[in-house]
This record gives structure tokens, C-alpha cells and sequence, in this order.
């Protein structure tokens, strides 16, 4: 199977609310299922982590990720196309993907 571009979304997608300031980039609570699956398709896929926060929160956003063992290749604070779009308004369940 051809690997595919995943664009991942943070806010609601790889944690439960949004984060729009320095401290709740810190703090906002992850959902460790979808996590866990972005990892699973890391190995074999292409995983973009794309958000539209602003470009401020970067160093914060990096952070988080790191702390809760997001892996992925890239990161974009806009959106892009993409093969696959993970986001709160475009998947609704993780078995789809």
C-alpha cells in the first residue's frame, strides 16, 4: 500500500478542547487514543501536524507534542492539502482511518 499525507489537527482532534494561549498550549488535556493511533500511522505514512493557531504559540505547540509523544514528520500552523485530513470536523471515529 502506497504510505499517504496525513494532516493531523491539534485542538479537539489530538486533545479534548482548544488552546489558544501560551499556558493552555502547555496544559490542554491530550486524548491519548487518537494519539496513540497517529503513532501507529507514523511508520508507514506521512503525518503533518496542521493547526491554525497562531504563529506565536509554535514553541508551546512543539512542546506539548513532545511531552505527549506525539510523532510526526512535520508541522504547519496553517492549513494544507493533504491525502488525509484528521480533524475534529472531518473524522469522527479512529477506526475509519
Amino acid at each position: 500500500m502506497k504510505p499517504k499525507v496525513y494532516s493531523v489537527d491539534i485542538d479537539g482532534t489530538l486533545t479534548k478542547t482548544s488552546a489558544w494561549t501560551e499556558e493552555e498550549c502547555l496544559t490542554v488535556e491530550p486524548r491519548p487514543d487518537v494519539i496513540a493511533r497517529v503513532n501507529e500511522l507514523y511508520g508507514k505514512n506521512f503525518i503533518i501536524i496542521h493547526t491554525a493557531r497562531r504563529h506565536e504559540l509554535y514553541h508551546n505547540t512543539i512542546l506539548w507534542l513532545k511531552t505527549h509523544n506525539v510523532r510526526y514528520h512535520a508541522i504547519c500552523m496553517e492549513k494544507m492539502p493533504s491525502d488525509i485530513i484528521l480533524d475534529l470536523d472531518a473524522v469522527n471515529r479512529l477506526e475509519d482511518l
